[in-house]
Protein backbone atom coordinates (compact mmCIF):
# COMPACT_ATOMS: atom_id res chain seq x y z
CA UNK A 1 0.00 0.00 0.00
CA UNK A 2 1.33 3.33 -0.97
CA UNK A 3 1.77 6.07 1.58
CA UNK A 4 -1.02 8.14 -0.03
CA UNK A 5 -3.47 5.27 0.12
CA UNK A 6 -2.56 4.64 3.75
CA UNK A 7 -3.43 8.27 4.70
CA UNK A 8 -6.73 8.17 2.83
CA UNK A 9 -7.77 5.00 4.67
CA UNK A 10 -6.94 6.46 8.04
CA UNK A 11 -8.95 9.73 7.44
CA UNK A 12 -12.32 8.14 6.59
CA UNK A 13 -13.64 7.47 10.14
CA UNK A 14 -12.47 10.87 11.39
CA UNK A 15 -14.46 12.68 8.72
CA UNK A 16 -17.47 10.52 9.52
CA UNK A 17 -17.28 11.37 13.20
CA UNK A 18 -17.05 15.11 12.49
CA UNK A 19 -20.12 15.06 10.28
CA UNK A 20 -22.07 13.14 12.93
CA UNK A 21 -21.08 15.63 15.63
CA UNK A 22 -22.17 18.63 13.59
CA UNK A 23 -25.47 16.97 12.75
CA UNK A 24 -26.16 16.20 16.42
CA UNK A 25 -25.39 19.75 17.51
CA UNK A 26 -27.68 21.13 14.80
CA UNK A 27 -30.53 18.85 15.87
CA UNK A 28 -30.12 19.91 19.51
CA UNK A 29 -30.15 23.60 18.55
CA UNK A 30 -33.33 23.14 16.52
CA UNK A 31 -35.10 21.46 19.46
CA UNK A 32 -34.19 24.23 22.00
CA UNK A 33 -36.43 27.38 22.44
CA UNK A 34 -35.14 30.59 20.87
CA UNK A 35 -34.29 32.11 24.32
CA UNK A 36 -31.58 29.59 24.81
CA UNK A 37 -33.23 27.88 27.83
CA UNK A 38 -35.79 25.16 28.24
CA UNK A 39 -37.24 26.82 31.41
CA UNK A 40 -40.76 28.40 30.91
CA UNK A 41 -40.71 32.11 31.92
CA UNK A 42 -43.76 33.74 33.59
CA UNK A 43 -44.27 36.26 36.42
CA UNK A 44 -46.67 35.24 39.21
CA UNK A 45 -50.35 35.38 38.26
CA UNK A 46 -53.14 35.07 40.84
CA UNK A 47 -55.54 32.24 40.03
CA UNK A 48 -57.67 32.36 43.20
CA UNK A 49 -57.58 35.21 45.74
CA UNK A 50 -56.18 34.87 49.29
CA UNK A 51 -58.68 34.14 52.06
CA UNK A 52 -58.75 35.72 55.55
CA UNK A 53 -60.00 33.57 58.40
CA UNK A 54 -60.65 34.33 62.06
CA UNK A 55 -63.21 36.18 64.18
CA UNK A 56 -63.47 39.94 63.46
CA UNK A 57 -63.24 40.89 67.13
CA UNK A 58 -60.70 43.16 68.83
CA UNK A 59 -57.87 41.09 70.31
CA UNK A 60 -58.49 38.06 68.07
CA UNK A 61 -56.00 36.88 65.42
CA UNK A 62 -56.69 36.83 61.69
CA UNK A 63 -54.79 34.57 59.29
CA UNK A 64 -54.46 34.69 55.53
CA UNK A 65 -53.93 31.98 52.93
CA UNK A 66 -51.68 32.64 49.95
CA UNK A 67 -54.38 31.89 47.40
CA UNK A 68 -53.43 30.05 44.22
CA UNK A 69 -50.78 31.33 41.78
CA UNK A 70 -49.30 30.32 38.45
CA UNK A 71 -45.85 31.29 37.17
CA UNK A 72 -42.23 30.25 37.21
CA UNK A 73 -41.29 28.28 40.32
CA UNK A 74 -40.17 28.91 42.95
CA UNK A 75 -42.63 31.63 44.11
CA UNK A 76 -42.08 33.44 47.42
CA UNK A 77 -44.73 35.38 49.35
CA UNK A 78 -44.89 38.54 51.46
CA UNK A 79 -47.86 39.92 53.37
CA UNK A 80 -49.57 43.23 54.11
CA UNK A 81 -52.74 43.99 56.08
CA UNK A 82 -55.29 46.62 55.03
CA UNK A 83 -57.80 48.60 57.13
CA UNK A 84 -60.96 49.36 55.15
CA UNK A 85 -64.21 51.26 55.59
CA UNK A 86 -67.46 49.49 56.45
CA UNK A 87 -68.07 49.09 52.72
CA UNK A 88 -64.92 47.02 52.36
CA UNK A 89 -62.86 49.74 50.69
CA UNK A 90 -64.38 49.63 47.23
CA UNK A 91 -63.77 47.14 44.43
CA UNK A 92 -61.09 44.68 45.60
CA UNK A 93 -60.14 47.03 48.46
CA UNK A 94 -58.76 49.81 46.26
CA UNK A 95 -59.53 52.46 48.92
CA UNK A 96 -58.18 50.57 51.93
CA UNK A 97 -55.21 51.88 53.95
CA UNK A 98 -52.11 49.79 54.63
CA UNK A 99 -51.56 49.07 58.34
CA UNK A 100 -47.92 50.05 59.10
CA UNK A 101 -45.35 47.41 60.08
CA UNK A 102 -47.78 44.45 59.78
CA UNK A 103 -45.99 42.02 57.44
CA UNK A 104 -46.72 38.59 58.93
CA UNK A 105 -49.15 35.97 57.70
CA UNK A 106 -51.31 36.62 60.78
CA UNK A 107 -52.59 39.84 62.35
CA UNK A 108 -53.95 40.64 65.83
CA UNK A 109 -56.90 43.03 65.68
CA UNK A 110 -56.41 46.27 67.66
CA UNK A 111 -58.70 49.00 68.95
CA UNK A 112 -57.96 51.05 65.83
CA UNK A 113 -59.64 48.33 63.75
CA UNK A 114 -62.97 48.52 65.60
CA UNK A 115 -65.71 49.65 63.23
CA UNK A 116 -63.59 48.79 60.15
CA UNK A 117 -63.21 45.77 57.87
CA UNK A 118 -59.83 44.11 57.25
CA UNK A 119 -58.22 42.59 54.15
CA UNK A 120 -54.87 40.91 53.56
CA UNK A 121 -52.62 41.57 50.57
CA UNK A 122 -50.36 38.77 49.35
CA UNK A 123 -47.33 39.81 47.28
CA UNK A 124 -45.96 36.98 45.12
CA UNK A 125 -42.46 37.14 43.58
CA UNK A 126 -40.31 34.95 41.38
CA UNK A 127 -37.33 35.39 39.07
CA UNK A 128 -39.58 36.84 36.37
CA UNK A 129 -41.54 39.47 38.32
CA UNK A 130 -43.85 40.40 41.19
CA UNK A 131 -47.63 40.58 41.51
CA UNK A 132 -50.14 41.05 44.35
CA UNK A 133 -53.72 40.15 45.20
CA UNK A 134 -56.08 41.33 47.95
CA UNK A 135 -58.22 38.99 50.00
CA UNK A 136 -61.90 39.13 50.84
CA UNK A 137 -62.98 41.73 53.45
CA UNK A 138 -63.79 40.55 56.96
CA UNK A 139 -66.97 41.42 58.81
CA UNK A 140 -66.96 44.75 60.68
CA UNK A 141 -64.56 44.43 63.61
CA UNK A 142 -66.22 44.50 67.04
CA UNK A 143 -64.69 46.05 70.14
CA UNK A 144 -63.96 42.84 72.05
CA UNK A 145 -65.06 39.29 72.50
CA UNK A 146 -67.49 40.50 75.18
CA UNK A 147 -68.49 43.72 73.38
CA UNK A 148 -71.43 45.36 75.06
CA UNK A 149 -73.38 48.56 74.62
CA UNK A 150 -71.65 51.52 72.95
CA UNK A 151 -68.80 53.23 74.83
CA UNK A 152 -67.59 56.67 73.75
CA UNK A 153 -63.78 56.89 73.70
CA UNK A 154 -63.46 60.39 72.19
CA UNK A 155 -66.27 62.96 72.68
CA UNK A 156 -68.19 64.61 69.85
CA UNK A 157 -66.87 67.87 68.39
CA UNK A 158 -68.44 70.81 66.54
CA UNK A 159 -66.90 72.73 63.64
CA UNK A 160 -68.02 75.78 61.65
CA UNK A 161 -68.24 79.58 61.79
CA UNK A 162 -69.92 80.75 65.02
CA UNK A 163 -72.17 83.32 63.41
CA UNK A 164 -75.87 83.61 62.69
CA UNK A 165 -76.90 82.05 59.33
CA UNK A 166 -73.77 79.88 59.25
CA UNK A 167 -73.96 76.06 59.46
CA UNK A 168 -72.28 74.01 62.17
CA UNK A 169 -71.28 70.37 61.67
CA UNK A 170 -71.05 67.70 64.36
CA UNK A 171 -68.47 64.92 64.45
CA UNK A 172 -69.80 62.00 66.51
CA UNK A 173 -66.42 61.16 68.07
CA UNK A 174 -65.07 57.62 68.52
CA UNK A 175 -67.07 54.69 69.87
CA UNK A 176 -66.50 51.06 70.85
CA UNK A 177 -69.08 48.34 71.35
CA UNK A 178 -70.89 45.52 69.63
CA UNK A 179 -71.42 46.29 65.95
CA UNK A 180 -73.34 47.67 64.26
CA UNK A 181 -73.75 50.95 66.18
CA UNK A 182 -76.27 53.57 65.06
CA UNK A 183 -76.06 57.22 66.07
CA UNK A 184 -78.64 59.89 66.93
CA UNK A 185 -77.89 63.62 67.23
CA UNK A 186 -79.41 66.34 69.39
CA UNK A 187 -78.30 69.99 69.31
CA UNK A 188 -78.54 71.89 72.60
CA UNK A 189 -78.61 75.66 73.23
CA UNK A 190 -76.68 76.83 76.31
CA UNK A 191 -75.86 80.14 78.00
CA UNK A 192 -72.69 82.08 77.19
CA UNK A 193 -70.63 79.98 79.62
CA UNK A 194 -71.86 76.63 78.26
CA UNK A 195 -74.34 75.88 81.05
CA UNK A 196 -78.15 75.79 81.46
CA UNK A 197 -78.52 73.80 78.23
CA UNK A 198 -81.81 72.79 76.63
CA UNK A 199 -82.61 70.65 73.59
CA UNK A 200 -83.36 72.59 70.39
CA UNK A 201 -86.64 71.26 68.98
CA UNK A 202 -86.22 69.47 65.67
CA UNK A 203 -82.42 69.89 65.61
CA UNK A 204 -81.56 66.19 65.31
CA UNK A 205 -79.24 66.08 62.29
CA UNK A 206 -75.48 66.16 62.11
CA UNK A 207 -75.62 69.80 60.89
CA UNK A 208 -77.37 72.87 62.28
CA UNK A 209 -78.00 76.32 60.77
CA UNK A 210 -77.50 79.06 63.37
CA UNK A 211 -80.48 81.34 64.00
CA UNK A 212 -81.03 84.76 65.58
CA UNK A 213 -82.11 83.08 68.84
CA UNK A 214 -78.64 81.49 69.09
CA UNK A 215 -76.80 84.84 69.08
CA UNK A 216 -75.15 85.45 72.46
CA UNK A 217 -75.44 81.74 73.41
CA UNK A 218 -73.27 78.66 72.96
CA UNK A 219 -74.22 75.27 71.55
CA UNK A 220 -73.44 71.68 72.45
CA UNK A 221 -74.05 68.43 70.57
CA UNK A 222 -75.28 65.26 72.30
CA UNK A 223 -74.66 62.03 70.39
CA UNK A 224 -76.39 58.79 71.41
CA UNK A 225 -74.86 55.51 70.22
CA UNK A 226 -77.17 52.47 70.17
CA UNK A 227 -76.72 48.77 69.44
CA UNK A 228 -78.34 45.48 70.37
CA UNK A 229 -76.85 45.73 73.88
CA UNK A 230 -78.09 49.22 74.79
CA UNK A 231 -77.51 52.95 74.35
CA UNK A 232 -74.99 55.52 75.62
CA UNK A 233 -74.82 59.30 75.15
CA UNK A 234 -71.86 61.69 75.00
CA UNK A 235 -71.95 65.50 74.83
CA UNK A 236 -69.48 67.84 73.16
CA UNK A 237 -67.76 70.81 74.76
CA UNK A 238 -69.60 74.13 74.22
CA UNK A 239 -68.87 76.26 71.19
CA UNK A 240 -67.81 79.87 71.54
CA UNK A 241 -70.51 82.51 71.79
CA UNK A 242 -72.57 82.82 68.61
CA UNK A 243 -72.22 86.24 66.93
CA UNK A 244 -74.55 88.29 64.76
CA UNK A 245 -74.22 88.12 60.97
CA UNK A 246 -71.00 89.45 59.56
CA UNK A 247 -70.47 93.19 59.25
CA UNK A 248 -68.39 94.54 56.33
CA UNK A 249 -64.77 95.22 57.22
CA UNK A 250 -64.35 98.82 58.41
CA UNK A 251 -67.98 99.23 59.53
CA UNK A 252 -68.50 100.02 63.21
CA UNK A 253 -70.06 97.52 65.61
CA UNK A 254 -71.19 97.66 69.23
CA UNK A 255 -69.09 96.27 72.03
CA UNK A 256 -71.99 93.88 72.72
CA UNK A 257 -71.29 92.21 69.37
CA UNK A 258 -67.70 91.37 70.30
CA UNK A 259 -67.18 87.95 71.86
CA UNK A 260 -64.44 85.34 71.91
CA UNK A 261 -62.62 84.25 69.86
CA UNK A 262 -62.94 87.82 68.51
CA UNK A 263 -60.85 90.33 70.51
CA UNK A 264 -60.43 94.07 71.00
CA UNK A 265 -57.36 95.81 69.57
CA UNK A 266 -56.04 99.31 70.26
CA UNK A 267 -55.01 99.80 66.66
CA UNK A 268 -54.51 103.58 66.24
CA UNK A 269 -52.70 106.08 68.49
CA UNK A 270 -52.00 109.80 68.21
CA UNK A 271 -50.61 112.49 70.57
CA UNK A 272 -50.75 116.24 70.50
CA UNK A 273 -48.12 117.58 70.65
CA UNK A 274 -46.14 114.96 68.71
CA UNK A 275 -43.07 115.75 70.86
CA UNK A 276 -43.55 117.06 74.40
CA UNK A 277 -41.22 120.07 75.04
CA UNK A 278 -42.85 121.53 78.16
CA UNK A 279 -45.36 120.71 80.88
CA UNK A 280 -48.24 121.57 78.56
CA UNK A 281 -51.42 119.46 78.51
CA UNK A 282 -51.26 116.32 76.37
CA UNK A 283 -54.17 115.18 74.17
CA UNK A 284 -54.07 111.40 73.56
CA UNK A 285 -56.42 109.80 71.04
CA UNK A 286 -56.96 106.06 70.54
CA UNK A 287 -59.08 103.91 68.26
CA UNK A 288 -60.40 100.52 69.39
CA UNK A 289 -61.35 97.90 66.79
CA UNK A 290 -61.99 94.17 66.90
CA UNK A 291 -59.75 91.53 65.38
CA UNK A 292 -61.97 91.57 62.26
CA UNK A 293 -61.20 95.24 61.58
CA UNK A 294 -64.49 96.73 62.81
CA UNK A 295 -64.29 99.96 64.87
CA UNK A 296 -65.98 99.27 68.21
CA UNK A 297 -68.39 101.61 69.95
CA UNK A 298 -68.78 101.36 73.71
CA UNK A 299 -65.45 99.77 74.58
CA UNK A 300 -64.13 101.01 77.94
CA UNK A 301 -60.61 102.47 77.66
CA UNK A 302 -58.25 103.14 80.56
CA UNK A 303 -55.02 105.21 80.34
CA UNK A 304 -52.23 105.57 82.89
CA UNK A 305 -48.68 106.95 82.69
CA UNK A 306 -45.68 104.78 83.59
CA UNK A 307 -43.97 105.37 86.00
CA UNK A 308 -47.03 106.43 87.95
CA UNK A 309 -47.24 110.07 89.08
CA UNK A 310 -45.42 111.74 86.16
CA UNK A 311 -48.74 112.60 84.45
CA UNK A 312 -52.34 112.75 85.64
CA UNK A 313 -54.60 109.69 85.31
CA UNK A 314 -57.92 110.44 83.59
CA UNK A 315 -61.06 108.38 84.28
CA UNK A 316 -61.94 105.38 82.11
CA UNK A 317 -63.99 106.35 79.05
CA UNK A 318 -66.09 104.60 76.39
CA UNK A 319 -65.29 104.76 72.69
CA UNK A 320 -67.64 106.71 70.41
CA UNK A 321 -69.50 105.58 67.25
CA UNK A 322 -66.25 105.76 65.26
CA UNK A 323 -64.35 103.64 67.79
CA UNK A 324 -62.26 106.60 69.05
CA UNK A 325 -61.75 107.93 72.56
CA UNK A 326 -59.83 111.11 73.56
CA UNK A 327 -58.00 111.78 76.83
CA UNK A 328 -56.55 115.00 78.25
CA UNK A 329 -53.48 114.40 80.40
CA UNK A 330 -51.56 116.95 82.47
CA UNK A 331 -47.82 116.40 83.13
CA UNK A 332 -46.72 116.90 86.72
CA UNK A 333 -43.51 118.38 88.10
CA UNK A 334 -42.09 114.85 88.36
CA UNK A 335 -41.88 114.64 84.57
CA UNK A 336 -38.45 115.84 83.44
CA UNK A 337 -38.22 117.57 80.06
CA UNK A 338 -34.99 116.12 78.66
CA UNK A 339 -33.71 115.67 75.14
CA UNK A 340 -34.22 112.08 74.03
CA UNK A 341 -36.62 111.38 76.90
CA UNK A 342 -40.03 109.70 76.67
CA UNK A 343 -43.26 109.12 78.54
CA UNK A 344 -44.76 105.64 78.41
CA UNK A 345 -48.52 105.03 78.71
CA UNK A 346 -50.39 101.82 79.48
CA UNK A 347 -53.65 101.55 77.51
CA UNK A 348 -56.38 98.96 78.17
CA UNK A 349 -59.63 98.35 76.24
CA UNK A 350 -62.29 96.05 77.69
CA UNK A 351 -65.93 95.01 77.63
CA UNK A 352 -68.24 96.07 80.47
CA UNK A 353 -68.90 93.19 82.87
CA UNK A 354 -65.82 91.16 81.97
CA UNK A 355 -62.66 90.83 84.03
CA UNK A 356 -60.16 93.64 83.60
CA UNK A 357 -57.61 91.40 81.89
CA UNK A 358 -59.92 88.63 80.70
CA UNK A 359 -62.54 88.10 78.02
CA UNK A 360 -62.09 90.21 74.88
CA UNK A 361 -59.87 92.80 76.58
CA UNK A 362 -56.70 94.18 75.02
CA UNK A 363 -53.63 95.92 76.46
CA UNK A 364 -50.89 97.99 74.87
CA UNK A 365 -47.91 100.21 75.79
CA UNK A 366 -47.48 103.45 73.79
CA UNK A 367 -44.74 106.06 73.88
CA UNK A 368 -44.67 109.90 73.68
CA UNK A 369 -41.29 111.42 72.82
CA UNK A 370 -39.86 114.30 74.92
CA UNK A 371 -37.49 116.98 73.63
CA UNK A 372 -35.92 120.22 74.82
CA UNK A 373 -37.81 123.49 74.31
CA UNK A 374 -37.01 125.22 71.01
Amino acid sequence: MTRQAWYQERSRPIRGLAVAAVGGALATALLMPSGGSARPQAAPNNVSEPKVSGAAIQGRTLSTSNGSWSGTAPITYQYRWLRCSTSGGGVNGVNCATIPAETRKSYVLSGADVGHRIRSRVVASNADGTSSANSNATAIVQASAVAGKPVNTSPPTISGVLQQNQTLTANRGLWNGAQPITYAYQWRRCDSSGGSCADISGATGSTYALKAVDVGNTLRMRVTGSNSRGSTSSTSAPTGVIAKPGVPSGSAISISDVSLPNRLIVDRVSFSPLILRSHQRIVARFRVADSRDHPVQGALVFLVGIPFGRVSTPPEQATGPDGYVTFSVQPTSRLQILAGGSQVFFVRARKQGERLIGGVSSRRLVNLSIGLPR
